[in-house]
């Protein structure tokens, strides 16, 4: 059978978001289930964010495949919906099928004629047990799924138990996206392949899925396996795509020996949490001599009340301890921080003096959302402003803000101007612990920068945020005030967040006293 997997576009290119602007990875999770699946199938990944309008339509008409998948986030919902219902149009008989993290945890949103199969947690063994049965059409037994039978009955079968050993999957082929190649990357580190090493996370964070996707359990590549992924792709940049790399010490030590005892030199970028460098900073600077170049950390907040509200489990000191390790070991720090709907002006100005005191190289800013199917979601539902998923991303308040809308804005748009000082301050330190590093990506710097001049231009304007929401702030909460809303405080208990009582500390006084000493 012909099969066609499509990674959707964003509903927005004109928004500086951290996917598609700032970071564009491969699309892993399709060449995992195309590998899994290629050998008695023909198949094809197409990555919608990589091509012009009308290539989706063209594709269906001139492959003509029998079966289409996609996968889904929450903020591309609804465009992974269209790319299956543009398949069904084109194609009446074709098999639709979507996968993904949304759709695992908010199943009932894809309950539509257009989706025959909606699969549930892991894909790659469901989709060959999927494609044995697609001439069928009969998907009964099949774990992980809810499918539509013959007479448009959606039947919901048993979930399907995690892979053990992830080294007995098969490893991506990266052939599949090859029409695509040198054309993803993060910032200006360019080009860059994309691997993952290990599944789930073993922190489980209030306003994050990831843990309950994965069911509260993480595991990992061996070393082997790693660098027998790093060792075959062809690009100099890798990025290691875990959710949470920086979590077991002995197995990055692992990797660290299997690197030095075959000699595969590349740079490589991960996403960790800051508790973990601050606490192993020898591992760390080994890390680093392994090419180790880039870590993409939730600093989220410089309080340790918000920390704990947010089940983070971590605290200001150690993002303060973990930003010098990083600084010292030449790793590139891109870090994430968390704006609040209930801040006002002092507490935004607060945050952009903590990031300028950091030294972070690339500060990214966000706004807490309750994303669909985490705690803080089903604590928050009934106060959400809206239900429309092109507003979950990140960058929109969908809780009442205690400043007037247009203010609360403008305080969240002067973020990448007020932290400014923090960038050029971090790529000086840089420049000195690794020039080679500078110097190979200096030219995709200087594109990286003239790429997302015409982004900032829209992120730095107040109103275009307020066009955003137009229309579309007409969930639950509307008429309610910032003060029904009752954020999270670390004082707070309920059965929905389970918090920690930390120290009402400032950031400032922890440097003044960490100066002291």
């Amino acid at each position: 059978m012909r099969v066609l997997l499509v990674m959707p576009t964003p509903f927005e290119n004109g928004r500086l978001g951290l996917e598609n602007v700032i970071w564009l990875s491969e699309p892993v999770a399709l060449t995992a289930v195309g590998t899994a699946i290629q050998g008695e199938h023909e198949v094809r990944v197409m990555d919608l964010r990589l091509e012009d309008e009308e290539a989706l339509a063209k594709t269906l008409v001139s492959f003509r495949p029998d079966v289409v998948g996609t996968t889904s986030m929450t903020t591309d919902a609804y465009q992974a919906k269209a790319v299956l219902r543009a398949a069904k149009k084109i194609l009446p008989g074709v098999l639709t099928i979507v996968g993904g993290h949304h759709p695992t945890l908010c199943p009932e949103e894809f309950d539509v004629e257009y989706v025959d199969v909606i699969v549930q947690g892991e894909g790659e063994i469901t989709m060959r047990e999927i494609m044995q049965r697609a001439a069928t059409r009969s998907f009964e037994g099949v774990r992980g799924t809810r499918w539509r039978d013959a007479n448009g009955v959606r039947r919901v079968n048993a979930k399907r138990e995690q892979v053990a050993s992830l080294d007995d999957l098969p490893i991506p082929d990266r052939r599949l996206i090859q029409k695509y190649k040198g054309r993803y990357f993060f910032t200006g580190i360019r080009p860059m392949a994309s691997i993952f090493t290990s599944r789930g996370c073993s922190f489980d964070c209030n306003f994050c899925a990831i843990w309950e996707f994965y069911e509260r359990r993480t595991r990992f590549l061996s070393a082997e396996k790693i660098v027998d992924q790093m060792a075959a792709c062809e690009e100099d940049f890798v990025f290691v795509l875990d959710d949470n790399f920086l979590t077991n010490k002995r197995r990055a030590t692992e990797l660290c020996d299997e690197l030095e005892r075959r000699g595969v030199k590349k740079y490589w970028l991960t996403q960790g949490r800051t508790d973990f460098a601050a606490d192993h900073p020898d591992l760390m600077a080994r890390l680093a001599k392994n090419g180790l170049v880039m870590v993409l950390s939730g600093f989220e907040s410089n309080d340790d009340d918000n920390l704990a509200a947010l089940r983070k489990k971590s605290s200001w000191r150690k993002n303060l301890l973990a930003n010098e390790v990083l600084r010292e070991n030449g790793i590139f720090s891109t870090g994430i921080f968390m704006v609040r709907a209930d801040w006002t002006h002092e507490q935004f100005e607060q945050l952009y003096e903590y990031v300028r005191s950091l030294q972070i190289a690339v500060p990214l800013f966000t706004i807490l959302t309750p994303l669909p199917g985490t705690q803080l979601h089903r604590a928050y539902k009934e106060k959400l402003l809206t239900t429309d998923h092109r507003l979950f991303d990140l960058l929109h308040a969908v809780l009442p803000t205690r400043l007037p809308r247009e203010e609360f804005y403008r305080e969240f748009c002067r973020a990448y101007d007020a932290t400014e000082s923090s960038v050029r301050d971090a790529y000086r330190s840089l420049m000195k612990k690794r020039p080679a590093f500078v110097a190979r990506v200096l030219p995709g710097m200087v594109w990286f920068y003239a790429r997302t001049w015409r982004y900032q231009r829209v992120h730095s304007d107040a109103s275009s945020f307020m066009r955003d929401e137009k229309g579309l702030l007409n969930g639950p909460g509307v008429g309610l005030s910032w003060e029904d809303v009752a954020y999270p405080r670390a004082e707070e208990k309920d059965d929905n967040l389970v918090r920690l009582r930390i120290s009402k500390k400032t950031w400032a006084d922890d440097v003044t006293e960490m100066v002291g000493q």
